[in-house]
């Protein structure tokens, strides 16, 4: 004889009336994909800030203030610091690339070649096609996912005399691509001198070993070594400060919708649940009149509405994940922009939907349950 354990186990009703189920979890799947993937995609922005100028992470850059170069003696407190390793100057052009919020400049670094060797091993990047610029050449190179942005293929020109977005006074052609994990533009410093004398210069500094926290101490030193009014300190920490504070009002914005997304929701897979409790009183009254609580019968609508909710949310995080995968070969990665399918971010704030849908399915089945005759139930039954 089966255990009567096993006869009221929560996945028996499940697997005895899928019908019933699989509505429910649908509904759950398609509220995880839309409140996973929408928040992935606003998250992108972070992802495309922290790529764009993720170099900052392994670099402190310093520029001037109303005038075109350092003052001498700003640059000797810096190379004074017991905190400081190389230091290169740097006279650089910009181009534009194009991100899901608008343009945004990127800088194409003019630098020696030994600078160019220090940026690229610090930040992890190298050389994946082509050469290195020659110095006093209109030559650069640039991250392969930037030339896919600005759609400039190998030998193509990245900046010109006549872009209003990407101007140098001559041509600068592509003759190499980078690969690594955040985005550059390296050209030669000899040639921005030669052309291009009344734009400012700057500083790059890095740290004397290859450690994070080194280059952080270095930010900090650097910051109180120099006078603020005369040179701007670039750091790591400011990048991430006026990340979070540009988009503080975006994320509060979002965290309304989806909690407004995650209430409806869970209101609504509530009510199916009752209205599939109902369905079942006869059931449910017939195991109240022979001895079991109301309690264990609460436990029970509230465990079969879980394993819904996990199944829901589980067959969401999956089409979350497909959904995404497509988008990014599709749409995104031709165009050169960034979206992260598995950015931890979505799917947190989807997680609260089967604790909040349970908590709702508890509250209206254990309403029900209060007011239950089973007598009457089942005599009309009857």
């Amino acid at each position: 004889m089966r255990r009567t354990g096993s006869v009221l186990s929560p996945w028996l009703a499940i697997r005895r009336n899928p019908a019933r189920a699989l509505p429910v979890a649908f509904v759950i799947a398609l509220a995880v994909v839309l409140v996973a993937s929408v928040v992935t995609i606003v998250d992108s922005i972070n992802l495309t800030i922290y790529t764009l100028y993720g170099y900052n992470r392994y670099l402190t850059g310093f520029t001037p203030r109303n005038a075109l170069t350092i003052p001498a003696g700003q640059v000797q407190r810096l190379r004074a610091l017991p905190e400081m390793g190389p230091l290169f100057r740097v006279h650089s052009y910009q181009t534009l690339v194009h991100t899901i919020f608008g343009k945004m400049p990127l800088p194409i670094f003019g630098m020696t070649a030994a600078g160019r060797r220090m940026i690229m091993q610090r930040s992890g990047v190298r050389l994946i096609a082509g050469r290195m610029p020659v110095d006093g050449a209109p030559e650069a190179v640039v991250s392969a996912a930037v030339a896919r942005n600005l759609h400039v293929a190998l030998g193509g020109n990245i900046c010109t005399p006549d872009s209003q977005d990407s101007y140098a006074p001559e041509p600068i052609k592509v003759t190499g691509l980078l690969g690594g994990p955040v985005w550059l533009g390296l050209t030669s410093r000899k040639f921005v001198d030669a052309h291009s004398p009344f734009t400012y210069s700057a500083l790059i500094g890095f740290a004397p070993s290859t450690s994070l926290a080194a280059q952080r101490r270095l930010d900090v030193a650097a910051t109180h070594a120099v006078d603020g009014g005369i040179v701007r300190v670039w750091k790591y920490s400011g990048l991430v400060r006026e990340t979070r504070s540009s988009l503080a009002n975006l994320y509060l914005i979002l965290d309304l919708v989806v909690g407004i997304i995650v209430f409806c929701i869970a209101f609504v897979c509530g009510l199916l649940s009752n209205i599939y409790f109902s369905q079942r009183l006869p059931e449910v009254a017939t195991l109240y009149a022979i001895g079991h609580s109301r309690a264990f019968l609460l436990w029970w609508a509230a465990a079969e509405t879980l394993i819904i909710s996990i199944i829901g949310w589980t067959a969401g995080m999956a089409g979350t994940v497909a959904l995404l995968q497509a988008l990014r070969l599709l749409f995104i990665v031709p165009r050169g922009l960034l979206l992260d399918p598995y950015d931890l971010t979505g799917y947190a704030f989807a997680a609260p939907l089967p604790i909040a849908i349970t908590v709702f399915a508890i509250i209206t089945v254990a309403i029900r349950l209060r007011s239950l005759d089973p007598v009457s139930i089942i005599e009309r039954r009857g």
